[in-house]
């Protein structure tokens, strides 16, 4: 009783909202230990679950896909299929996750195109958390399609070769899974888009400034050249219009060195910023060689560009840009000043008065520019600077990341190495090739509460049977519904497979079921296939808790959803799709 009084709690909580879903899961967890319903060695056993630490993984890939722009080119990939219409966006995702999920793992799936509909939703102005719940939904409903699609088809499958009684192939479950997935369509376009507009969740689409057009030059300094050994503090260069930004010197082709006042002049090409006939004019003072730049040149590990706001109580409001020390205190770079509806000349950038909301185009190290944005009340970053950084030094490893994805696809779909061995390769790889920039960035993608919240509800399972509750279970449904024939015993297992998924991981449900129907059935004098089939596709179909399948715990934290919002849209789902699967199982599989 001490068990169910705990999770009664915790999912009373876990609808109100008071309190954080992980925390009340990390909570609820402790209680149990206290209680002794659950030993602590039990307790952290959800913690080194594959699971988990597959999904860990899994946010670091779908990281490498974000960061590269992959996830965005296959989200602009997908796009003209959908022709401008959210129904048809819609449909297109759904169809996408659904393939995708029959083949391979529903986390993985859900990981990889996570990215892509983030980058879609940014691309169409949709808002987000209008597609990851259903994308969650539909990556469970594709899994029962196939017996690799979800750990409990497997489950079943040995449980019935090991009972000697029967055997699923690899598409038996197909017709099945796929009846749920024309269902669920239908049920999101009569009433489950409604739903989520009305639950009016918190998720936005924050537009990405576009970068403005910037002149970038190169002036090359040949060896012998007079100005080679001066400092940028001698040549004066700012007097003429002209802001150094770097040196690409000779022996370091690939890195720019940014620049200061008391950089030293090499032999290479010197990267300026400013008005054409400016810098020409210089050119031709200096007698060197100027050629155009692109702004992808001034990019790379070290350092970048980003964008910042004037605040309203910044100290640089009324200051000219000589006078705010942004150079000399915080080491950056003003390319271009933006005010709106006013031109400002580039060659007088340092003598203009800043007024609020006046938006600076800087470059600088990212540390630098990271520390503007971060750590000074002087200027807002646009976008958040180490965004920014990892999108522009990872852009140029967008073949690697998607030949890591493919090999990892692979890996899973033909089941060649472990799937968590799999997937972590694919995560270091990610790392190592410079698709995530660097380990830190790694962490950072990992979306923890969305962890915790899984590892710490995955030992709810074993307290319920540590309490007897999976016993009595077992004694209740033969006793009530043993006598009413096969098909009521079918429908109450199904049902109570169902429910025990929305709190408990659905491969444990099955671990826990399967032998149940087997037994049943036995009982009965009847074939085991339909009713273990039942017990694989009900855990399967986890939609009104977010911790009912990893995939809606995934999307809770990103979509910005509430408890409730899972209950309001999962529940009619749920109960339309198992009528379905009953119905289908019964005419599939008859006893």
């Amino acid at each position: 009783m001490v068990t169910l009084f705990i999770l009664a709690v915790m999912i009373i909580f876990f609808i109100g909202g008071w309190l954080r879903a992980d925390l009340v899961a990390l909570v609820g967890l402790v209680a149990l230990v206290l209680t002794q319903q659950l030993s602590p060695v039990e307790a952290m056993a959800g913690f080194s679950n594959p699971v988990v630490l597959m999904i860990a993984g899994l946010f670091i890939v779908g990281a490498g896909l974000f960061h590269t722009g992959l996830a965005e080119r296959l989200g602009a990939g997908l796009i003209p299929y959908a022709k401008g219409s959210e129904v048809r966006l819609f449909l297109v995702l759904m169809v996408t996750v659904t393939f995708l999920s029959s083949l391979m793992s529903n986390t993985g799936t859900v990981a990889l195109l996570i990215p892509v509909v983030l980058a879609m939703s940014r691309q169409t102005g949709t808002n987000p958390a209008k597609l990851l719940m259903p994308l969650a939904f539909f990556s469970s409903i594709g899994g029962t399609m196939t017996l690799i699609g979800t750990p409990p088809n497997l489950v079943a499958a040995e449980a019935l070769r090991g009972a000697s009684v029967g055997t699923l192939g690899f598409f038996s479950l197909l017709p099945i899974g796929f009846a749920a997935a024309v269902v669920g369509l239908l049920y999101f376009y009569v009433i489950g888009n409604r739903l989520l507009d009305a639950g009016e969740v918190r998720s936005v689409v924050v537009a990405r400034l576009p970068m403005p057009e910037l002149n970038i030059y190169a002036l090359t300094l040949t060896k012998g050249h007079p100005l080679v050994g001066k400092t940028l503090r001698d040549v004066k260069w700012s007097r003429d219009g002209l802001i150094v930004l770097g040196e690409k010197r000779k022996g370091l082709a690939h890195r720019l060195v940014t620049a200061r006042a008391d950089t030293v002049l090499y032999e290479g090409r010197v990267l300026v910023s400013g008005a054409e006939a400016d810098v020409r004019r210089v050119a031709r003072q200096e007698g060197v060689v100027v050629e155009s730049m692109e702004l992808k040149d001034i990019y790379g590990k070290e350092s970048g560009v980003a964008i910042f706001t004037v605040p309203s109580d910044s100290p640089l409001i009324g200051h000219c840009l000589s006078e705010s020390r942004l150079r000399n205190d915080y080491r950056l770079n003003v390319l271009q000043v933006i005010r709106p509806n006013e031109e400002i000349a580039m060659t007088r950038l340092k003598d203009v008065p800043l007024e609020r909301g006046d938006m600076l185009v800087a470059q600088g190290e990212w540390g630098d520019l990271e520390k503007a944005g971060d750590e000074t009340h002087l200027l807002l970053a646009n976008e958040r600077v180490t965004d920014v950084a990892n999108r522009a030094v990872s852009e140029r490893h967008q073949l690697a990341a998607g030949l890591i994805m493919l090999v990892m696809v692979v890996l899973l779909v033909f089941e060649w190495v472990d799937p968590t061995v799999a997937v972590w390769l694919a995560a270091i790889a990610m790392v190592l090739t410079g698709a995530i920039r660097h380990m830190d960035v790694a962490y950072e993608s990992v979306q923890w509460s969305s962890l915790l919240l899984i590892a710490a509800m995955i030992p709810v399972g074993t307290a319920l049977e540590n309490a007897g509750v999976m016993a009595w279970l077992v004694t209740w449904i033969s006793e009530s519904f043993g006598r009413a024939g096969p098909v009521w015993v079918l429908v109450a297992i199904f049902v109570a497979t169902m429910v025990l998924s929305q709190i408990i991981s659905n491969t444990a449900t099955a671990v826990l079921f399967a032998p149940l129907a087997l037994s049943l059935a036995a009982s009965l004098e009847v074939s085991p296939v339909p009713l273990v089939v039942a017990v694989a596709v009900a855990a399967s179909l986890a939609f009104m808790t977010p911790f009912g399948s990893p995939t809606n715990a995934m999307v809770f934290s990103i979509g910005g959803y509430r408890f409730f919002d899972f209950v309001k849209v999962g529940l009619p789902l749920q109960m339309i799709v198992a009528v379905v699967a009953i119905f289908s199982i019964l005419f599939l599989f008859p006893f």
